[in-house]
Parts: C-alpha cells; sequence; structure tokens
C-alpha cells in the first residue's frame, strides 16, 4: 500500500488539559504544555500505526499501479469522509480527472473502510499509464470531532503518553519503547480493537 499524507489533522483526541487531568498534574502549571503537545501527537500517530486507523480528520493520497480487476477499490484507515479526486495519467504523464457520479461513486461505510465503486455498466479506464504512481486517489478521513473518538482509543492515548511521561530518559539506553512489555500488551488490545473496527 502506497500512501502519503496530504493535510494532517487540527485537532487530537485529547487536550492537553485533559492528559493533565490523568497525570494530575495542575492545570495552572504551564512549563510542560509544549511537550505535552508534542507528547500527545506522537502518541496518536503511534496508535494509528498500531490500528491501521486514522483518529481525526486527515487528508492522504494513495496510489495505485494499476486499475483493479473487481469494480471496487478499497480505501485504507476507515471512517471515510469524502473522496476529493481521482486522477490518472497515460504513458505520456498527462493528467487525467474523474468524475463523481459519472465515472464512479463513493462508499463512505462509516467506521469500516470506504471506497470507490463504478456505476452500473461503467469500466476502469483502458490504456496504459505512467510507469510510476500513476493512479492518485485523494480522500478526507477520520472522526470529524473529538466526540466522536472512541472512548477505547482516548484511553489508550492516555496510557501511552502516561507512561512514557512517566518514564522519560529511563529507556534511552539498552530499551526503547517498542520492547517495553506494557507497550506491547497495549499495541495487542489496540491491534484487535483496528480489526474489531474494520
Amino acid at each position: 500500500m502506497k500512501v502519503s499524507r496530504y493535510a494532517a489533522p487540527t485537532l487530537e483526541p485529547i487536550t492537553v488539559e485533559e492528559l493533565k487531568l490523568h497525570l494530575k498534574i495542575e492545570l495552572d502549571v504551564l512549563d510542560e504544555d509544549e511537550y505535552l503537545e508534542t507528547l500527545i501527537t506522537t502518541v496518536r500517530e503511534m496508535v494509528e500505526d498500531i490500528t491501521r486507523r486514522t483518529i481525526l480528520t486527515q487528508t492522504w493520497d494513495y496510489y495505485l499501479d494499476e486499475w483493479p480487476s473487481s469494480d471496487f477499490i478499497e480505501l485504507p484507515f476507515g471512517n471515510l469522509q469524502s473522496v476529493s479526486s481521482v486522477k490518472y495519467k497515460d504513458t505520456d504523464g498527462t493528467e487525467t480527472t474523474l468524475t463523481l457520479t459519472t465515472d464512479y461513486l463513493v462508499e463512505t461505510n462509516g467506521e469500516w473502510f470506504g471506497m470507490v465503486v463504478l456505476p452500473y455498466g461503467v469500466s476502469w479506464p483502458s490504456g496504459s499509464l505512467y510507469p510510476s504512481n500513476p493512479i492518485t486517489i485523494r480522500f478526507v478521513c477520520g472522526w470529524t470531532t473529538q466526540a466522536l473518538v472512541p472512548s477505547r482509543i482516548k484511553a489508550a492515548v492516555k496510557m501511552i503518553c502516561a507512561d512514557v511521561y512517566e518514564h522519560r530518559g529511563d529507556r534511552i539506553t539498552g530499551m526503547n519503547v517498542t520492547e517495553n512489555e506494557f507497550y506491547q500488551s497495549l499495541s495487542c488490545q489496540l491491534e484487535v480493537m483496528g480489526e474489531f473496527l474494520r
């Protein structure tokens, strides 16, 4: 699967204030706010990697080397909000943009994986394609608000943040976070969650 993020989320699943409450840090103590913001973002990305899902609204490009033999293309990450464009390049590099409803339909499918689907009687474009990433699908995915993010994911973000915060510096020598038993246990739970949401 070849993907690249076009636009990062502007929200995180939890706020700095929520993390402070979890860590029992006074809300009016601002010394570590910047560190906590970075920690939340880092852990959210970690949880996304484990679950193979995007948590809050972001835009991605999905690249294909050829059109599928089936009449649909499944998009990664779940929680598909919309498809911004479906484009392809021919052997000369000339780019063509497909037209929604005429050339393809979009199935968002809620928390499940969304799809680009051919309308009845329509086929994928024919002809030779450009040799490098000829087909690009740009799509928007993720839960739209913090309130919609499942509590299990928020809890996981808080737990990992707390573990990293409480042990920062302890694992610099000889151990990284992926070797931590707590992290490994939580990773297994998150992987199961990702498959369940799929």
